[in-house]
């Protein structure tokens, strides 16, 4: 709070203390400070214009914001520092001046932008609708269907909500995801020990290092909140019983908390292919640096879990593609110039983002191991934030998540590195405050923070953001995607099927089918594109948009004004029909559509979920039957006694659980080898 309550002295003439409240002047300019910074921000994207945005430049949002928005969004740092290196502890400044920073950092383009942000949750709406519109999934038409569990659980809240547009879901999301994963890790950092001001730092760092951008509507951003909250569960009533702020549960506590944390890592099984793996690394790599009371048969159950949903429900993905699923296992150079090396490339504006972003998580994980050094230095080991810190770069070499396994680890690194970059500027409460340079050290890379924060999180809104052209142009599709529609996309020449950079498949996902066309270099011979829209078939149509130029331009070596000439040959070119034009996309047709009848089936496969059922299948589902059970009852057993059996009770578990956790892998291993 901006005051201080303390008891005053008394007067002698009154006989009695009476409490009066003392308004600190220091504490009451921090607070005028920060509504004014946050009001200037707020001001300033008011001035951000639609046009504008048209005008984006390499460097993204941050080249079409006035410069008073960086300028209060680096005030807001600046002012949360010196609230958190006063003498006095200003909780609730410190609260509104974080959730200031979230709201500006991560609500940036939901301020700014007409339509939310972002393509691919557009997609992730249109499995929403279909599993809403029908109860069933198609697994075979997009691997995300087999993890289902985000999809089926927005469909059942948007339903029962009543929510008949849920675009302001996906305009807000990005700023949801970040408070839910600030309340998760807030509890994980107050478990751990931690000095006031570190979890404070750590919660802020951990906001202005978020710039991966993978917290919109998805199943990552739902599963990392899941994450953070399994995290906190284990740091809490999990943790070694020498570590500092541990406590003693009840039976019934124990019990609670450990189906919660199975319920949670189940819930993150059923939604997203990588985020189980992760949580399974941290109670294995957490039980071996003795940092929980958790055994790692505990961590045998939650791989079991993982291995038979992946084995049973997602067969529709694996099967005839095991060379794509572990053609990455153990090739860390590879997948890491996928994720790294591969991504640097396009244009010089484009390519300064993509080096700053690799600055950037070096000098967060160089700042984490200072802040370790420093904690060391102080008397405090923490082995738990180097688990969590450096615990995700074993992904690298563990399987081929394509070019994003990079800015994966570093988001599941971040539960890690922000409290051990927070360590480096208050690594104990043995002072209780830092000295001048240090907090002028804290104040500097907090402005450094928040500018490169800007840069590497919206620096590719040219092609990530969605305008309201494509928006009608797609609508269009969808009032008349019956009995089926081809929408023609560009992509460049060579990898024309790349992942549309429009707001595709939102509605329409049984009865629109999506084909990439290669966007010729010469932006006038569009004779290229009529052709593929008359072999495409009747009820075709081609969409180009201004932030498929600009992806275009960005990532693959087309001219700037590519968009603009392109719209010119289209527009005059008689063969040509545009059925929606604006200015920023247009949708167009064949004058002479092509003869015949317009397909009823786009070739979407079967609905599923698919099984294959064989002996082996049912022998793999009925160990999974016994062998889960057994495992979550042995750790609730251990936890409420403290340690594992001993004698001939230790020795008849050991046969028995290994001797289901071999016949599970031979099971689940045969399936693989029979159906891949």
């Amino acid at each position: 709070m901006p005051a201080s309550c303390g008891p005053d002295r008394a007067s002698p003439a009154s006989g009695a203390a009476a409490p009066r409240l003392r308004i600190s002047r220091f504490g009451v300019a921090l607070w005028a400070a920060g509504l004014l910074a946050l009001a200037a921000y707020l001001w300033a994207l008011t001035r951000v214009a639609p046009a504008a945005l048209d005008r984006m430049g390499g460097l993204g949002l941050v080249s079409v914001l006035p410069p008073v928005a960086p300028a209060a969004a680096c005030a807001l740092g600046v002012l949360f520092f010196l609230a958190l290196n006063s003498v006095v502890a200003r909780p609730g400044l410190q609260l509104f001046l974080l959730l200031a920073a979230v709201l500006a950092l991560h609500g940036a383009a939901a301020l700014v932008e007409p339509v939310p942000r972002f393509p691919t949750a557009y997609q992730h709406l249109g499995f929403v609708d279909y599993i809403e519109r029908t109860g069933h999934t198609l697994p075979l038409w997009d691997a995300r269907f087999s993890w289902p569990g985000f999809f089926g659980l927005a469909a059942l809240l948007l339903r029962t909500g009543g929510v008949d547009d849920p675009l302001p879901v996906l305009r807000w999301s990005q700023v949801g995801s970040q408070l839910l994963c600030l309340a998760a890790l807030a509890v994980l950092l107050r478990s751990l020990g931690l000095p006031r001001r570190t979890r404070w730092c750590a919660l802020w760092f951990f906001v202005v290092a978020s710039w991966v951008g993978q917290d919109y509507f998805s199943p990552q951003a739902f599963t990392y909140a899941l994450y953070l909250a399994f995290l906190a569960v284990v740091s809490t009533a999990f943790r070694a019983p020498e570590a500092v702020g541990s406590r003693s549960l009840g039976r019934f506590e124990r019990a609670l908390l450990l189906g919660l944390l199975t319920a949670l890592f189940l819930a993150a099984v059923t939604a997203h292919q990588l985020t189980p793996f992760v949580m399974i690394a941290a109670v294995g790599t957490l039980r071996l640096a003795r940092r929980t009371t958790l055994s790692l048969w505990f961590a045998v159950l939650l791989a079991a879990l993982a291995a038979g949903w992946i084995s049973l429900a997602a067969e529709g993905f694996w099967s005839g593609h095991l060379d794509t699923i572990f053609g990455g296992l153990g090739q860390l150079g590879g997948n890491v110039s996928s994720g790294v090396a591969d991504r640097v490339r396009g244009d010089p504006a484009h390519q300064a983002v993509l080096y700053l972003r690799v600055l950037l998580s070096g000098a967060w994980f160089g700042l984490a191991v200072l802040g370790w050094w420093r904690r060391r230095r102080a008397g405090h080991g923490e082995r738990t934030l180097l688990v969590l810190a450096f615990m995700p770069f074993f992904t690298l070499g563990m399987q081929s998540y394509g070019g994003e396994i990079a800015l994966r680890v570093f988001l599941f690194a971040l539960p890690g590195v922000a409290p051990l970059a927070a360590c480096f500027f208050y690594p104990s409460e043995r002072r209780p405050r830092p000295g001048r340079a240090m907090s002028a050290l804290a104040v500097g890379w907090a402005v450094v923070a928040v500018a490169g924060f800007g840069v590497a999180r919206y620096g590719n809104e040219q092609f990530e953001r969605v305008t309201g052209g494509e928006l009608a142009a797609l609508g269009w599709v969808y009032r008349h995607d019956q009995p089926s529609a081809r929408v023609l996309y560009l992509g460049p020449v060579g990898n024309p099927s790349t992942t549309p950079a429009i707001p595709w498949n939102q509605r329409g996902m049984d009865t629109i089918a999506y084909v990439g066309a290669a966007a010729p270099v010469d932006p006038a011979d569009v004779g290229s594109l009529e052709a593929a829209l008359r072999a495409a078939g009747p009820q075709s149509y081609l969409v180009v948009t201004s932030t498929e130029g600009a992806d275009l331009t960005a990532n693959d070596g087309y001219a700037a004004d590519w968009y603009a000439r392109a719209r010119t040959a289209l527009d005059t070119d008689p063969r040509l029909v545009p059925v929606v034009s604006a200015p920023d996309a247009a949708l167009y047709r064949l004058a002479a559509p092509p003869p015949g009848p317009v397909p009823t089936d786009i070739g979407v496969g079967p609905v599923g979920p698919l099984v294959h059922w064989t002996a082996w299948t049912i022998a793999e589902g009925a160990l999974l039957a016994v062998l889960a059970p057994l495992l979550l009852w042995y750790e609730a057993v251990r936890l409420r006694a403290g340690a594992a059996p001993a004698g001939r009770a230790r020795w008849a578990f050991l046969l028995l659980g290994g001797g289901l956790v071999g016949g599970f892998l031979v099971a689940v291993v045969e399936r693989f080898l029979t159906l891949r």
